[in-house]
């Protein structure tokens, strides 16, 4: 099958221009690669110009924070719907990828040699090291990657992740937060449940494909300091 890009990189980005750009930065030095990037700006202010990108860029009138957040995604899988690559990436905009980022991905999806698999999450906290999460699934230790059955945004897959989620985020329940205002989005949770449930398997890098600070979090407040990041 013919692709028209090896890579769809999708970035959500919040208040983070000098980081977003950093990131573009990175990736547009793979100019032996055909990449689109596509940004979904959740309202940003003030409203930051990348034009000098080549990116395609939705920018959201009113702000959907943390409990909204599944409708951004949800938007970013209509539009991978209509992206023929061969592999899609999910990044976050305050990341730095390691060296050969795209190449080293590639290469550790591809050598998980499971008919089944899903996903490889490109990001690894040092606290979720061989620990279970949101599936409760007590993860298998592989020479690179460790099998999870749990997916963060920032992973690797093909065309056939969206496929098989209809190209859809549920809706979240905004009671998701009422005893503790500090939890996730709810969308990996929810997509990872869902994957299992449909017999797929979702793997991790042992080694992050990137260096996450611990700068402060505008989803997550005072969760990210508890939540210590891999620096590379």
């Amino acid at each position: 099958m013919a692709f028209d890009y090896d890579f769809c990189v999708i970035i959500t980005s919040y208040n983070r221009e000098e980081k977003l750009k950093n990131l573009l930065n990175q990736i547009s030095e793979y100019k032996d690669l055909k990449i689109f990037v596509s940004v979904f700006d959740d309202s940003s202010f003030p409203v930051y110009d990348i034009s000098e990108f080549n990116v395609f860029k939705i920018t959201y009138v009113k702000n959907n924070g943390k409990k909204k957040f599944w409708k951004i995604i949800s938007d970013t899988y209509k539009l991978c719907k209509n992206i023929n690559s061969k592999y899609y990436i999910y990044l976050q905009d305050d990341v730095v990828l390691k060296e050969n980022f795209f190449q080293e991905a590639v290469r550790l999806y591809e050598k998980i040699e499971d008919p089944k698999k899903i996903s490889l999450n490109t990001l690894i906290l040092e606290n979720q090291r061989g620990k279970p999460k949101w599936t409760n699934f007590d993860p298998e230790e592989y020479d690179e990657y460790y099998k999870t059955q749990w997916t963060e945004l920032f992973f690797i897959s093909e065309r056939k992740f969206f496929e098989v989620l209809n190209y859809e985020v549920e809706p979240v329940n905004n009671k998701r937060w009422d005893s503790n205002p500090y939890l996730s989005t709810g969308v990996g949770s929810q997509i990872s449940e869902r994957l299992l449930k449909l017999g797929y398997n979702q793997y991790q890098v042992k080694n992050s494909l990137m260096k996450h600070g611990d700068h402060e979090s505008v989803l997550f407040g005072e969760y990210r300091g508890e939540e210590k990041l891999i620096a590379l």
